[in-house]
């Protein structure tokens, strides 16, 4: 019998018990305990952390010491056991549960709620009040100290409530930081308190997050353990591997079909990077278990190439690219991303505030822990870009998001069908309906003008459709194609090749508009689009498009 897709399930020991498919990543916890006792490791959304979480808490646990050979059974660690293994009282918490409503209150629960699973869990006599989660923590950590219990504690989220308050409100935020008595600084403080001095009742623990911000807020820019992140040795202790991916085809007899689910699922879910030396990027674990799971049910590819779960309200975080009521330098960022074009600074900040975001390298590092770009290579300065289509799209949503908070209001099932005319029909309607909202709301205009902002406009815009992959600046014989839109799904007949065009709006005639158009016409007969991998085997239409300022004066098929 075939072992199910664990999609969904961080549940390790019901993984490995309850015959689920395993991606084995017990190595790694070799290379935990080979690092110092407190540590923090982030990961984008999705990527599999309550598993590597839940793996820990079931390796360390004396809690399941009778049980250790049959969780762990085919596992790399059942061969290569370590000293530490079932010798943890372990103290877990998960924080995606806190309620931002009444935060407060709720993250006081949630603690309280735990100090009593863990008297319960191990028998303890512990005298709890559960009125002050703080006390009741202290009580555990003298009760374990006192008792020479050696207490692992591991966090689950640290931070996913604070970053909802972070999108939701700053004020929220800066007050859960900054208040002498906010439990969540607190709660962080007696952490470190615990691991400090002789017979300390932590002896070790790990925290799983999205980006450093709170951590470095709360503890002024002091962590209280070290993040292991970025280190090469722990690029792919989440994601999956090409490797495993193919391991995962072959186990479901998908052989057949391999090339084409390697293709679909490099462009939509693989490069993601953590360390500048790693050759070999990581697929999205959530991502590869939705397509695979889909495939294996019903024998074809989601009609969404992106799962739900994966998606992000990210578009909250208006206030980082928004200066003075204006777009700033954070949303230009944006705008070349989405190009294609590569970001590039010095390093990838591990450390840093929610409040200087204004900072290009700090925005860039947080765009990093999101997952909204990945390393591209390394030599003295890091290079950045978007991973895939998947974040494509995220991060089209995002500037589409900004676009609407400058009251541009545009119509996107409109301009989605629109854009379904033209793959069905050849239709070039679609740019017009665009330029024609453009003429028609003046609140736009001072962002597109320029030939990167039109490029950057059109890309986003271009980006947010079920139809087309886009992509820009494409490598092709003699040149390279400015916007190629690959039909994702089977039933559109037609792709696209774009040629942009821009005239500054001081020196534009008609004169020039015509060489414009002629030179863009050239540009595609040379180009030769089947040379491009993962195309879909479709005619592609081939369109010439010229602006003078934000205006478009050109729009045709060649």
């Amino acid at each position: 019998m075939l072992k199910k897709i664990p999609y969904g399930l961080s549940d390790f020991k019901r993984v490995k018990t309850e015959n689920w498919y395993y991606i084995d990543k017990t190595r790694f916890i070799e290379e935990i305990e080979d690092e110092q006792s407190f540590l923090f490791f982030l990961r984008p959304r999705r990527f599999g952390k309550s598993l590597t979480l839940a793996m820990l808490s079931a390796y360390y646990d004396i809690y399941y010491k009778d049980e250790f050979e049959e969780i762990f059974k085919d596992t790399y660690i059942l061969e290569h056991q370590t000293p530490l293994k079932s010798s943890f009282y372990i103290l877990k918490f998960d924080f995606s549960g806190v309620d931002i409503t009444d935060y407060q209150e709720s993250f006081k629960n949630d603690l309280l709620m735990e100090c009593n699973n863990f008297k319960r869990r191990y028998k303890l006599d512990i005298s709890l009040e559960n009125k002050s989660p703080i006390d009741d923590l202290k009580t555990i950590f003298s009760y374990c100290r006192d008792n020479a219990l050696a207490l692992y504690i591991l966090i689950d989220e640290y931070d996913n409530f604070v970053n909802k308050l972070l999108v939701s409100d700053i004020n929220d935020y800066k007050r859960l930081i900054t208040d002498k008595n906010a439990f969540y600084k607190e709660f962080f403080t007696l952490l470190k308190v615990g691991t400090s001095g002789n017979d300390s009742a932590i002896k070790k623990m790990f925290f799983t997050g999205v980006s450093p911000l709170a951590l470095y807020d709360v503890t002024s820019g002091s962590n209280i353990g070290k993040n292991i992140s970025l280190q090469k040795n722990f690029n792919d202790m989440v994601g999956i591997t090409k490797s495993e991916l193919n391991a995962l085809i072959s186990y479901y007899n998908l052989k057949d079909i391999q090339e084409d689910i390697i293709k679909r699922c490099d462009d939509w879910y693989d490069s993601y990077r953590f360390h500048k030396d790693i050759e070999q990027s990581v697929y999205n674990s959530d991502m590869i278990l939705y397509y695979i799971d889909h495939l294996i049910r019903t024998q074809q590819e989601p009609d969404q190439l992106i799962d739900v779960n994966v998606r992000t309200d990210y578009s909250k975080l208006k206030f980082l690219v928004y200066t003075n009521k204006k777009l700033n330098g954070n949303f230009n960022l944006l705008s070349r991303l989405i190009q294609d074009e590569k970001v590039t600074i010095t390093n990838i900040k591990d450390s840093f505030s929610a409040f200087e975001m204004l900072e290009v390298e700090n925005f860039s590092s947080l765009l990093f822990s999101l997952g909204f770009i990945t390393i591209e290579k390394y030599r003295t300065s890091v290079n950045l870009k978007i991973p895939n289509q998947t974040i494509k799209k995220i991060v089209a949503d995002f500037i589409y998001s900004a676009y609407k908070d400058i009251n541009f209001n545009l119509r996107l099932d409109t301009f989605n069908n629109f854009l379904a005319d033209f793959g069905y029909d050849k239709s070039l309607e679609v740019f017009r309906y665009l330029n024609e909202e453009v003429k028609a709301q003046s609140s736009i205009r001072d962002y597109i003008d320029g030939e990167n902002f039109i490029k950057g406009f059109l890309s986003a815009y271009l980006s947010l459709n079920p139809y087309y992959e886009v992509k820009t600046e494409v490598e092709v014989t003699k040149g390279f194609v400015d916007i190629l839109l690959n039909p994702s799904m089977v039933e559109i007949p037609y792709g696209g090749v774009i040629e942009l065009k821009y005239i500054p709006k001081s020196k534009y005639t008609e004169k020039l508009r015509d060489e414009k158009r002629e030179e863009a016409k050239k540009q595609l007969n040379r180009y030769d689009v089947t040379t491009i991998p993962a195309l879909r085997n479709k005619p592609f239409v081939k369109i010439v498009l010229v602006y003078c300022g934000w205006e478009m004066v050109v729009c045709e098929e060649v």
